[in-house]
């Protein structure tokens, strides 16, 4: 049995996302909450006009920016807009917009902010959009009533406009008494069931005639679905809190046999809904620093970017050992035995005895694996999840194999308070993509996270590139022979070849929190348009010589870090706006890792322009990715990103044959650090979901910089152009956003 949280439902309409927001009059805003809460209602309701068009991003990008920095950019081409009703909606709402943010810039001075976190909150209390929950079973064997008390399903319905909960039973009827009648209708095999709450359940009529009807107890047949396509979808009235889900199979037991609680997600998990619906307030600091890295750091004005915050640890998680252990010991508090992971023994002995108590963990990543860092990372998760611990788990649909599905089905097992996406980008009438798009992008954003409200010192965050499968840790492809579940690399089972990964471990309670207020909300977006409350809003501040004074000695006190996501065919192409600033920000030095490089027209300007004004840009790529599981075209891509680039950047290719450098790391004059799961190429730009880390702080750069070199010494100073073949030249211009 499994549970499936599946957010691929039903667009609501925008009137309900903004509760009528759009006719409210100027004189109701009465506080600062108000208009902090009216910015992110009209944010979400201009979101829907955002620009999709890349190439006209690209136009709009490249141009060489002023002195301020280009986030102000606008993020729709109204020309495109033909309905003058449209366009004249949006200008009311953007004027709307500005005069909220000037009157909380007029009293920013009234309030004292030190420029670390917040300058205040605010809660975001309107419904979200449309969301359906799927509880799907497989077998009898899970959820038996034997006495042993079980974590309720957490239901979601006070946080939606609409919220539904749809039963499936999955359970296969291929030996059963009834399964070569597949057209006899009649005798079609079901499970009883009732689910009875402490307030209405809005039910299905009996018949089709009929409305649906409002009851505390409702009970159904529950078809097998590969027998009958039955769709039991139930909602629920706002004053439910409890309710009690139960079954049996009527040929072999005459009483309740499974079952398990449902619960008000805001009983279960308080700290998950202050989470997801709190509002951070920014300071932007308009001027005052300059076009430099810690401008940049503070001048910034984007959406899904956290405010500053200080962390209270850093963990350089370079060697692999170091990061699976130190994901180990967040998990259980214990340390994973270097000889059980050089064993790569899945079922390494974990000791709990240490292990910390979380309220909720995180986990997204581009691959869940069935292998040694899949199993141990699951057997910890699930130890959590037994105590009561919100699970999350975010993984895009294409990457995950039938194995892979197996170990985070069993990860779910008896555990509904574990709930999985996997995420599938859904194509819609707006510009947004082609049918291609629907496989082409994936969720890359790699974070493990766990957050304790009781226990503050348990709080982790670990980032970078790499994803929870064996070929970022184990530079020897491995055998599992032994365990059936498992991939077998060594047999050939699937492709092998290692990462040479980079990745860190940040604590502290702040910079953890406000990261998964970040990804709850993403995990909470409208399945057909991907749209999502951004958890921060900036607001302008003039940055007088006090301020800056105030700011500059700062990052050699404590390091300062902001988390950024994401979106990019959501966002305005934010993540590409961030890059050109960031770029545009060194003065000195700019050093950068990747695996891909073909960066898109409007980062290859600001490279030009850092080139122009004698910043040292060194890049660290790989040409030849055989074994990468890519086709051969993306060498051929790689080599035309070093062709653009090879006059004016020091480029160098990673020279070991037996693995393929994966970091994503960028270091600007020695101050100013960004590590991410960010490629320099277009997809990560255009398609896929990324977040990172921003840090401002010199010892963590110093850090960095020497992880930076550390790669270059493995690696040979490109000098002559690569050779791209004919066939592979045509492809790439014919598809050239998708690279």
């Amino acid at each position: 049995m499994r549970f499936f949280l599946i957010s691929f439902i039903i667009s609501t309409a925008l009137g309900l996302l903004s509760c009528t927001s759009a006719q409210r009059l100027p004189s109701s805003i009465v506080t600062d909450e108000d208009r902090i809460v009216r910015i992110q209602e009209i944010d979400l309701e201009l979101s829907q006009y955002w620009n999709n068009d890349w190439r006209y991003s690209q136009k709009l990008f490249q141009v060489a920016p002023s002195r301020v920095m280009t986030s102000n950019a606008p993020l729709f081409d109204l020309s495109k807009i033909s309905d003058p009703k449209i366009r004249s909606e949006i200008m009311r709402l953007q004027n709307e917009r500005q005069s909220l943010r000037d009157a909380l810039a007029f009293k920013f001075e009234a309030r004292d902010w030190t420029g670390i976190g917040p300058w205040f909150q605010s809660s975001f209390r309107r419904p979200l959009f449309a969301k359906e929950e799927i509880i799907s079973i497989r077998d009898l064997e899970e959820f038996r009533l034997n006495g042993k008390a079980l974590n309720p399903f957490p239901l979601e319905h006070r946080f939606f406009a609409e919220y539904s909960l749809r039963f499936k039973n999955e359970m296969k009827t291929e030996n059963g008494v009834f399964a070569k009648d597949k057209d006899d209708r009649i005798n079609k095999r079901y499970l009883k069931a009732r689910l009875e709450c402490d307030g209405d359940i809005i039910a299905p009529p009996k018949y089709f005639w009929l409305s649906s009807e409002r009851t505390r107890v409702y009970e159904f047949n529950w078809y097998y679905a590969n027998e009958n396509t039955q769709n039991v979808s139930v909602r629920f009235t706002s004053n439910v809190s409890q309710c009690q889900f139960r079954y049996f199979d009527p040929e072999k037991a005459s009483g309740w046999t499974n079952g398990f609680p449902l619960a008000s997600l805001r009983e279960v998990s308080p700290e998950w809904m202050k989470l997801t619906q709190q509002i951070d307030v920014c300071p932007q600091v308009a001027n005052g620093f300059g076009k430099n890295p810690e401008g940049f750091f503070w001048m910034q004005d984007f959406n899904f970017n956290t405010c500053p915050e200080t962390f209270d640890s850093y963990t350089n998680l370079r060697d692999p050992y170091v990061a699976m252990n130190r994901r180990v010991i967040s998990l259980t508090g214990s340390t994973l035995e270097r000889r059980e992971f050089d064993a790569k023994n899945p079922m390494a002995p974990l000791s709990f005895s240490k292990a910390p108590q979380f309220d909720i963990l995180w986990v997204s990543s581009l691959n869940f694996s069935a292998d040694f860092s899949g199993m141990v990372t699951a057997r910890a998760i699930r130890y959590h999840a037994e105590k009561g611990t919100q699970v999350r788990i975010l993984v895009p649909q294409v990457t995950m194999t039938k194995k892979d599905r197996e170990i985070v089905s069993w990860l779910m097992r008896d555990l509904p308070n574990v709930k999985v996406q996997y995420y599938k980008y859904s194509v819609t009438d707006d510009g947004d993509g082609t049918w291609f798009d629907r496989l082409h992008r994936v969720n890359h954003t790699k974070l493990l996270l766990g957050y304790s409200f009781r226990q503050p010192s348990a709080n982790f965050l670990i980032t970078g590139g790499r994803n929870i499968r064996d070929s970022y840790i184990f530079p020897e492809t491995p055998f599992y022979r032994a365990y059936k579940n498992l991939k077998n690399y060594g047999d050939g089972e699937e492709p092998y070849i290692y990462y040479n990964d980079f990745e860190v471990e940040l604590r502290g309670t702040e910079i953890v929190k406000h990261t998964l207020a970040q990804m709850l909300n993403f995990w909470n977006r409208e399945p057909s348009t991907q749209r999502f409350r951004s958890t921060n809003v900036n607001i302008p501040v003039v940055g007088g010589t006090d301020l800056v004074n105030r700011l500059n000695p700062l990052p050699a006190k404590k390091p300062l870090v902001r988390h950024v996501m994401s979106l990019p065919y959501f966002d305005g192409y934010q993540l590409e706006r961030f890059y050109i600033e960031m770029i545009d920000s060194a003065q000195k030095e700019l050093l950068l890792t990747t695996p891909y490089f073909r960066p898109s027209v409007a980062i290859s300007a600001a490279l030009d322009r850092a080139h122009a004004r004698g910043v040292a840009v060194k890049v660290v790529t790989r040409i030849h990715l055989a074994g990468d599981g890519t086709p051969q075209i993306a060498e051929e891509v790689n080599k035309e990103g070093v062709n653009r680039h090879l006059k004016n950047v020091m480029i160098y290719e990673w020279t070991e044959s037996n693995s393929i450098m994966h970091a994503k790391i960028l270091v600007i004059d020695g101050k100013l650090s960004f590590i991410s799961s960010v490629n320099l190429n277009r997809r990560s730009f255009i398609h896929d979901t990324e977040s990172g880390v921003l840090i401002l702080h010199e010892a963590t750069a110093t850090n960095l910089r020497k992880e930076f070199f550390s790669y270059l010494n493995r690696s040979r100073l490109i000098t002559l152009e690569e050779k791209i073949g004919w066939i592979s030249g045509q492809l790439i211009d014919w598809a050239d956003s998708y690279f």
